[in-house]
């Protein structure tokens, strides 16, 4: 992992727990709060797998694609939660104004990333899917502290260790694209 803290430059988050709740003004509700994640991972499940096609490596290739898989695997376990907790099957309706699969995690844009993805090196790509994860992760443990239906901070929970292996992952993958430069 000392790849994917090499890749931050030496930066480290600031600021308050409360700051990073900004983010979810809008989202409070648990409903709202799955509707939300819904969102941004069908978002980075977009922005995996469109990048697996552009990439040359073919493990790097294959590490996205799975992420893509393991997103969409993330937007059923949210289908489930949002059944118990709204009694309504389907996907969870988005938030006014963020459509599914238009934002990443973190918030940038999907469009805006893929346009701004090409022509990078998948160094600097991984370090963007590293951080992707490491907000994703964040989010999760914060929502999982938020609600207070103690089986939804469960999964809650349990999502933000999942989102902990993508992060292992995407940072092993990167020390060993740096270990062969």
């Amino acid at each position: 992992m000392a790849g994917g803290i090499d890749a931050w430059n030496g930066l480290v988050a600031g600021g308050s727990y409360e700051a990073g709740l900004a983010y979810f003004s809008r989202a409070s509700r648990p409903e709202e709060l799955i509707s939300l994640s819904f969102v941004l991972e069908e978002g980075n499940r977009v922005f995996y797998d469109r990048i697996s096609l552009d990439l040359k490596e073919e493990e790097a290739a294959s590490i996205f694609r799975s992420m893509g898989r393991a997103e969409e695997r993330h937007k059923e376990t949210l289908r489930e939660l949002h059944a118990r907790v709204s009694g309504k099957g389907g996907d969870p309706a988005p938030l006014e104004g963020m459509e599914a699969g238009g934002f990443l995690e973190g918030g940038a844009p999907l469009g805006e990333t893929l346009e701004w993805a090409k022509g990078k090196t998948l160094e600097e790509i991984l370090e963007l899917a590293i951080a992707m994860e490491a907000n994703a992760l964040d989010r999760y443990i914060k929502m999982g502290r938020a609600v207070a239906d103690e089986r939804s901070g469960e999964v809650f929970l349990a999502l933000s260790r999942e989102e902990q292996i993508h992060l292992e992952r995407m940072t092993s993958l990167l020390d060993r694209f740096r270990d062969k430069g």
